[in-house]
């Protein structure tokens, strides 16, 4: 069981979320702002915080900010509404983890906060070996199966800190950017699906028949001798990820336009703005099957976050 520490100033989202929560199996505490929340960090330490961003007293964008400063190796997910979708940016730049539109938090709240859970704990171990892993390179040849996105991000995480790069916050968040660069390439790129298709939205939600679908459907003579290809490369100055795929889709899409309402509302575009946001540099190919992920080891380290 995790801790889940949940800020909301509205009782009615308050109770949604908790209850979303705790049905997945996590003890919540609620605070009704940032400072509230803030205070109950520094008492007892939870496994993720999961924040509104319009709140009284110090509100979301501050409390991310703060966390960051403070508690590097504490992921945070942001939740926002339609109107807020500049304060989503800034979080991300500010330092969170996610975020989830409120009016996906049936699909994507427990999906997010499970992979912030799993990947701050990755995080944590891996830096008992911090400097012991030299420049490593590696490639990963992937099947088109949604259960081999978490494994495949997280050892990019382990071997980040084994490597002694970056803090703990980027390289929660680098996981986050592979991750959604993964998705986008199996269900997009190779599987051909629309985000129309209902299969994404319940394949994301851990419903298993859904699932089972989608393995079914990897499986037809179409799909079934694609792949996904993983390249890592760590070096000293940075840290260069490429994901590519063998099918005719493609990795990213520019319609709605990015940073509007309805953008946020779409998984591949909500993933691409996640990659954006966390790397430093993102390049795509001709015919955008393989996107080269750019993160820069010394403006990292060098960055400062301003105080709260």
């Amino acid at each position: 069981m995790a801790t889940v520490l949940l800020c909301e100033d509205s009782p009615t989202h308050m109770v949604l979320m908790q209850t979303l929560l705790e049905d997945d199996g996590h003890e919540v505490r609620c605070a009704a702002d940032g400072r509230q929340g803030l205070e109950q960090i520094r008492q007892t330490m939870p496994d993720v915080v999961v924040t509104d961003l319009r709140m009284p007293e110090m509100n979301g964008l501050e409390l991310v900010q703060a966390i960051a400063n403070e508690y590097s190796s504490l992921p945070t997910v942001v939740v926002t509404a339609r109107g807020s979708e500049d304060l989503a940016v800034d979080a991300l730049a500010l330092g969170a983890a996610n975020f989830v539109p409120k009016n996906s938090l049936n699909v994507l709240l427990n999906p997010m906060v499970r992979r912030a859970i799993s990947f701050a704990k990755c995080d944590a171990f891996y830096q008992a070996f911090k400097g012991q892993l030299h420049s490593p390179e590696f490639y990963y040849k992937l099947g088109n199966t949604i259960d081999a996105i978490n494994p495949a991000s997280q050892f990019v995480i382990e071997s980040l800190a084994a490597a002694g790069q970056l803090n703990p916050t980027d390289r929660i968040r680098i996981g986050m950017a592979v991750a959604s660069a993964l998705f986008n390439a199996i269900c997009y790129g190779n599987l051909e699906l629309q985000d129309e298709d209902p299969r994404i939205a319940e394949a994301i939600a851990g419903n298993e028949s859904s699932r089972g679908e989608l393995i079914e459907h990897a499986k037809s003579p179409t799909f079934s001798k694609r792949h996904v290809h993983l390249k890592v490369s760590v070096g000293d100055c940075d840290t260069r990820i490429s994901v590519a795929h063998d099918g005719p889709g493609r990795l990213a899409r520019f319609h709605p336009a990015p940073g509007t309402a309805e953008s946020f509302e779409v998984e591949q575009c909500r993933g691409m703005m996640l990659i954006t946001s966390f790397m430093d540099n993102m390049m795509f190919n001709s015919d955008f099957s393989e996107v080269i992920m750019v993160k820069n080891h010394a403006a990292s380290e060098n960055h400062q976050l301003l105080p709260v």
